[in-house]
């Protein structure tokens, strides 16, 4: 007897994955006995596992190579998605069917809470209670992993089935907890989960009538995650599946124009749009951020712009009154320019807080000394994108 009647390939949301799994808790529960204690122990045993530090934690994101803004990013929103399927499960309305009397668990073993084993440690009749918690433990942990890419994972559907995750699971955990995470093993995990696809080199991809690309893509804010993914329903190409990577061959630029005093720079306001180039192989696409004003536009591989917009500092610290003696470039004259364009002395361009023309100025400007600039003091030389609206 099953748990669920999700069928196979059936993509389905958090909230309908909990609530199915309850049916395990409840089968759990009611064969170590019963009671409202029992199943209070059972879900501590589930936020222990959850949990991002301590000793029973499935995935230690507390320790390892300090001062990665991923790692940040990574730890924060599992703890954010271990919230979220904790309040799942204290909602989670009664089953639709009854639970098994037993279960064959294909699960890896996760650590129990005392209380967990006191609960089932106690003879051979507590045999299939042990197998039905560990499934429903092991069940939503891997939801959890899961949706640890994505900024929004009460919105994203998962397929069903997700033990098929497992050596993809462990390969993303592995790489959270030892190595710097790049960017693009962030959205091969992320394209397993939705898709049940391997996406190669890529920052976002497309399926099923839905888009996932870093959030500053999709009208987030210019100072929000730079390494996660939000899932938004729509199309940029008509393919039901497709991956976006980045252009190639860029020539590289340094900027000649002549700087302006500080206040001289006149900010407009631009509209903006994605544009999909042709069909690569393997199922990928390149995506070009098209920003225009007064039937001008400029252009910006939004792989590259999503690129710089990773590796801009955003350092806090003392709060800068003064740009008087800082020259100042126009957005338009590093937009011009062809290929990727380097500022060798640093100076200041002011954005008017416009995302679009921010990500297009991050997709031209040579990262290495980008700043994301809020008024904090920075190094000599730095290029400072002013995104203070």
């Amino acid at each position: 007897m099953t748990w669920h009647d999700f069928g196979d390939g059936r993509a389905v949301t958090a909230a309908s994955f909990v609530a199915a799994a309850r049916s395990l808790l409840d089968a759990a529960v009611d064969a170590a006995g019963g009671g409202e204690e029992t199943r209070a122990d059972f879900v501590a045993g589930l936020a222990a596992c959850l949990a991002t530090s301590g000793p029973y934690a499935t995935l230690r994101l507390d320790a390892g190579l300090v001062d990665q803004g991923v790692r940040g990013e990574l730890a924060a929103n599992a703890d954010a998605v271990s919230a979220l399927v904790l309040d799942l499960v204290a909602d989670a309305p009664p089953p639709r069917q009854t639970g098994p009397a037993d279960i064959h668990s294909s699960c890896v073993g996760y650590s129990w809470i005392p209380p967990v084993v006191r609960r089932l440690i106690g003879g051979p009749e507590l045999h299939p209670a042990r197998n039905l918690y560990n499934e429903w433990l092991w069940q939503l942990v891997l939801l959890r992993d899961a949706l640890i890419p994505f900024t929004n994972p009460a919105e994203v559907p998962v397929l069903a089935g997700l033990t098929r995750l497992q050596d993809a699971r462990d390969w993303f955990a592995v790489q959270v907890m030892t190595r710097r995470i790049a960017h693009e093993a962030i959205v091969r995990f992320a394209a397993e989960v939705v898709a049940g696809a391997r996406a190669e080199g890529a920052y976002g991809f497309q399926h099923d009538g839905a888009v996932v690309l870093p959030p500053v893509a999709l009208d987030g804010p210019v100072l929000g995650p730079a390494y996660l993914l939000t899932y938004r329903a729509g199309t940029l190409v008509p393919e039901d599946v497709a991956f976006f990577v980045p252009a190639t061959g860029q020539e590289t630029a340094t900027l000649s124009a002549p700087a302006k005093a500080a206040g001289e720079v006149e900010v407009v306001s631009l509209s903006d749009r994605l544009v999909p180039g042709p069909p690569g192989p393997a199922g990928t696409r390149t995506l070009t951020l098209v920003v225009g004003f007064d039937g001008h536009e400029w252009t910006a591989d939004l792989g590259q712009a999503l690129r710089g917009h990773r590796y801009a500092a955003r350092s806090s610290g003392p709060q800068r009154t003064s740009t008087s003696d800082t020259a100042t470039w126009s957005g338009c004259a590093v937009l011009r320019e062809d290929g990727v364009v380097a500022v060798p002395d640093g100076g200041l361009i002011p954005t008017g807080g416009q995302r679009a023309l921010t990500l297009a100025l991050l997709g031209r400007l040579r990262p290495g000394n980008v700043v994301l600039w809020t008024g904090q003091d920075v190094e000599p030389g730095s290029v400072l994108l002013d995104v203070r609206g």
